[in-house]
């Protein structure tokens, strides 16, 4: 019986998600799958790294989003649930430098 518990016990972890927080790195992001991203989406938001940054800088950084329009970017991450999200990184009202980064699903 003990075998069996610690067997239950290995398979239930090995079915977890792949969600591992870490920093964000530009050409592991531009690279990366959407499970890679949703690693790092957390260092992104938290860092505060691209506040204040334009939309040619953001492209640079992230490279081209899944959508966008004049005042948000969307990049499609995911954190290995079965909901995806999207790191929205949101343009003050002229559209020219970002004053927040969120995740939404």
């Amino acid at each position: 019986m003990k075998h069996i518990l610690i067997l239950i016990f290995l398979l239930a972890l090995s079915c977890g998600n792949n969600n591992v927080a870490e920093k964000f790195d530009k050409e592991k992001w531009k690279n990366g799958t959407q499970i890679e991203r949703g690693n790092m989406a957390t260092d992104l938001m938290e860092s505060k790294i691209l506040i204040g940054k334009t939309k040619p800088e953001i492209i640079e950084q992230l490279g081209v989003p899944k959508d966008s329009s004049k005042t948000i970017y969307h990049y499609l991450v995911d954190f290995g649930y079965m909901t995806p999200f999207h790191l929205d990184i949101i343009f003050n009202m002229d559209g020219i430098n970002v004053k927040e980064v969120n995740l939404n699903h």
